[in-house]
């Protein structure tokens, strides 16, 4: 590090050190004397040379007497208020520092005060201070205070928090910070710096051990270096080692470990909504045997926290999960009870809660009376109008009651239900015609879907949704031409007039006032048709349509979504290469992006190649977005092709509950009951997926799977 001018120059001997003023020095003679060592070497030749003197009595005593007076000028220039005081009182403490080793070159508390003072007063030397430390260490191996300065700047020097570890400097600092948790067994910093190194240095057993003995340690009081270096992390407490702990066991697959952990935090801060999610993630990553371990512990985390309706629903999951739907229903049941007088808003989301858990139980029936009882607790009778206030919440449970019927296979019940939606929405809202619509689709009615779509229109022209859904159900009728000749319509027309023409203002330019309208995005046209083109296994015209929503896009995000739609024209249309090579180049720049996690993993499922790879590409994906219905489906089909057909059953099925209307799911759930024998369920699955399905190479390829014989 470069020194800055300074205002005095030190000019220091082995008797003694002189002090002259750099504006009185005098005229330099000829030749001209070489630069002025650093001050750590001279101290070291010193030290080396008083190794043949034995030092006195009283030189020790003066020197520990200067050591003290340097000590006490430190500790009075960080109270000056003045940087000229400051600096001032820092050049006192180190002429006496400095006339204490010199007194006494042994004294190793001398050289760790000077290293102190090299990086918290100008010049702010740092190699000073690595050097001044280390003459310190040789003196006393057990010298705290210089091991905490080598450690420290080490740590610093490593970029430890910076993304790219500088290895050189990483290995200096653990070994610093070793020395450290040698000389103190319960130094929180020290085993918390550990533990960060070895997370980064993918050294699992060493961090988890570093972990433990965090948590063991005593909470510090000075914690600033550490929350500088980690920024948002920097928390020194147990309570923090404690979460962090967690997660390296589940890193490590310790998971029972890690959920038994987790369940114990809760218990005692069940406010704490950090450990209450990172104990979900355990419990998701554990059989149901083991998920029952966190069953008390959520216990008495509600008892303790009787309206925290994460904690009620997390505990009446955790139930299920372990096989207790009857408990978990009356946890939710009597918390909703419970609550319904003073807060209906929860109440009624607690029965949602509890219908959901029914609907994965398959029990249809108790799941409807859950749904319907939200609808009364949150006071929405069924023969009146539904407040503005309420509209979105009675969508969302029919929703839930039309889905809960379809996948049961009901469609006299779930037509019924939309019609009831119909009747409390009013005839205006789309929502029942959407459903109705959905219906015939999923029902392998898609020409009564088109005609439902056309009368909305008739009323509707402009709904951009509905517009685009009749382009859809064209493709599924074999028109895809028609289909995408009404998106290429809107292309044509990129602006549109707003209301200010009506106001002109003659002051004001009379031209007429343009702004760009979702419906004439010329970028999400272009993928639409893109995937239409795709749809009809029209790979060329699905390809040069994705490009021209890259040329179009205006921005990365845009430019990256056009690329994905782009990598599904590459596969679908047989070039294997180019989607594989355009997904992963993707993931270079936006390695947590769940789509091209997701779509890299399933084209490499359908080439049945790198299976395990692909497992974990869709599983990263399903971590971010753990109910995508596309991601359940794509794990689901991995395991079938790793033969796991126990796990590919159980994420096609989820799959299925979270989008009924897939014919890609509803084949893979068809392809799984036929391997393990179900053959009657198998064809079922694949006749939904035959009504769906719009592409001719697919219809032909289910109508050959339901000719199988049993």
């Amino acid at each position: 590090m470069k020194f800055e001018k300074i205002a005095l120059i030190f000019t220091l001997s082995l008797t003694g050190i002189t002090t002259v003023s750099a504006q009185n020095a005098p005229s330099p003679q000829f030749p001209l004397p070489s630069p002025t060592p650093k001050l750590s070497s001279v101290l070291a030749q010193n030290l080396e040379s008083s190794r043949q003197t034995e030092i006195s009595r009283e030189r020790r005593e003066q020197a520990l007497a200067k050591l003290l007076e340097g000590q006490r000028y430190i500790w009075s220039s960080s109270r000056m208020r003045s940087q000229m005081g400051g600096s001032s009182t820092a050049r006192l403490a180190r002429q006496a520092l400095q006339k204490a080793v010199e007194l006494d070159p042994t004294l190793a508390e001398g050289y760790t005060a000077l290293a102190e003072l090299s990086i918290s007063a100008p010049p702010n030397d740092i190699e000073e201070a690595i050097l001044l430390a280390n003459i310190s260490i040789k003196l006393n191996p057990r010298n705290f205070g210089a091991h905490r300065i080598l450690a420290r700047l080490y740590t610093f020097k490593s970029r430890l928090n910076d993304g790219v570890l500088d290895k050189t400097f990483a290995e200096k600092a653990i070994n610093s910070w070793k020395e450290i948790a040698k000389l103190d067994p319960r130094n929180a910093e020290a085993w918390a710096f550990l533990s960060e190194y070895y997370s980064q240095t993918n050294k699992p057993e060493e961090q988890i051990d570093a972990l433990r003995r965090w948590v063991s340690s005593a909470t510090p009081i000075e914690t600033q270096f550490y929350r500088r270096v980690m920024g948002g992390d920097g928390n020194l407490t147990p309570d923090s080692a404690t979460l962090k702990l967690g997660n390296a066991l589940l890193k490590s697959g310790k998971n029972k470990e890690a959920l038994e952990l987790f369940s114990q935090v809760v218990a005692d801060d069940p406010e704490n909504n950090e450990a209450i999610e990172n104990l979900r993630e355990a419990v998701n990553s554990v059989d149901s045997n083991s998920a029952a371990l966190a069953v008390e512990s959520l216990r008495q985390a509600v008892f303790a926290n009787p309206t925290n309706l994460t904690l009620i629903t997390f505990l009446a999951e955790v139930q299920t999960r372990a096989g207790k739907i009857d408990d978990a229903a009356k946890v939710l049941r009597d918390s909703s009870t419970r609550l319904a007088p003073s807060d209906k808003f929860a109440a009624a989301s607690l029965q949602i809660a509890l219908g959901d858990i029914f609907v994965k139980a398959k029990r249809v029936d108790d799941a409807v009376n859950a749904y319907q009882t939200a609808l009364k607790v949150r006071g929405i009778e069924e023969m009146e109008p539904v407040a503005d206030s309420d509209r979105d919440f009675t969508i969302g449970v029919f929703e839930k009651i039309i889905q809960t019927y379809k996948n049961a296979n009901r469609p006299t019940d779930a037509k019924a239900a939309i019609e009831k939606a119909r009747q409390l929405l009013g005839k205006d809202d789309l929502f029942a015609d959407r459903q109705m619509i959905s219906f015939y689709r999923e029902s392998g009615k898609k020409s009564e879907a088109l005609e439902t779509v056309r009368s909305v229109r008739k009323r509707y022209p402009d709904d951009y949704f509905f517009l685009r859904l009749e382009a859809q159900l064209l493709t599924e009728n074999g028109k895809v031409d028609e289909g995408v000749s009404l998106i290429k319509n809107l292309i044509e027309k990129k602006k549109i007039k707003t209301a200010a023409n009506d106001n002109q203002n003659t002051e004001i330019d009379s031209a007429p006032i343009l702004v760009t309208s979702p419906m004439y995005d010329d970028f999400n046209n272009y993928i639409y048709i893109s995937t239409l083109y795709s749809e009809a296994n029209r790979g060329k015209e699905a390809i040069d349509s994705a490009n021209q929503a890259y040329n179009s896009a205006q921005g990365t995000e845009r430019k990256l979504m056009a690329r994905l739609v782009l990598a599904s024209a590459y596969q679908m249309s047989g070039d294997f290469k180019s989607a594989e090579d355009t997904l992963r180049q993707i993931l270079k720049e936006s390695p947590d992006n769940p789509n091209a996690l997701n779509n890299l993993g399933y084209f490499l499922v359908e080439r049945n190649v790198k299976l395990e790879e692909a497992v974990t590409l869709i599983k990263r994906a399903l971590k971010i977005d753990p109910t995508n219905p596309n991601y359940l489906d794509s794990l689901g089909w991995a395991y079938f092709k790793l033969e796991n057909f126990p796990e590919a059953e159980k994420f096609l099925l989820e799959a299925a509950m979270y989008d009924s209307g897939s014919a890609t799911i509803q084949e893979h759930i068809g392809d799984v009951y036929q391997k393990i024998g179900k053959q009657e369920q198998a064809k079922t699955a694949w006749q939904k997926a035959f009504n769906l399905a719009s592409e001719k190479s697919t219809l032909e390829r289910l109508k050959e799977k339901l000719k199988q014989k049993k």
